[in-house]
């Protein structure tokens, strides 16, 4: 398995906060702001060739955190098997349309990371959000 880069970081946002964030990172920083699908209420930036995304907090009896940062790599397999050898517990996703295969994995310090690895199309073009999360 090797990590080629990362591909989004994904933080949560308070909705009050959306036209703050967004003037922010597109206004102050100068980032480019992508369209995400209206219907998961995210917004998403780019940041060279990574996507910092968010997503609102509906707070307790909704959406769960979604923070977690995801990473680029090839040869997911190898990671599959490297988790299992140190018996670990991990979520796989194969969403169809994302054309992906990714991995989630908490780390110790209870922070979730997910592994995706993209099937015919390049990394970086391809949009943060696709898939399903746990």
């Amino acid at each position: 398995m090797n990590i080629t880069s990362v591909h989004h970081i994904h933080f949560n946002f308070h909705p009050r906060s959306r036209e703050e964030i967004r003037f922010f990172y597109a206004t102050v920083l100068g980032a480019h702001e992508r369209h995400a699908p209206e219907k998961k209420q995210l917004l998403q930036f780019e940041m060279g060739h990574q996507l910092l995304c968010f997503t609102p907090d509906v707070g307790p009896h909704g959406r769960g955190p979604t923070q977690h940062v995801a990473f680029n790599i090839e040869g997911i397999g190898d990671l599959r098997n490297r988790l299992a050898a140190f018996d670990l517990s991990f979520i796989e996703s194969h969403p169809e349309a994302a054309q992906a295969q990714q991995i989630y994995i908490k780390d110790p310090a209870g922070n979730q990371l997910e592994f995706l690895e993209r099937q015919g199309r390049p990394q970086a073009d391809a949009a943060a959000g696709d898939g399903a999360r746990p």
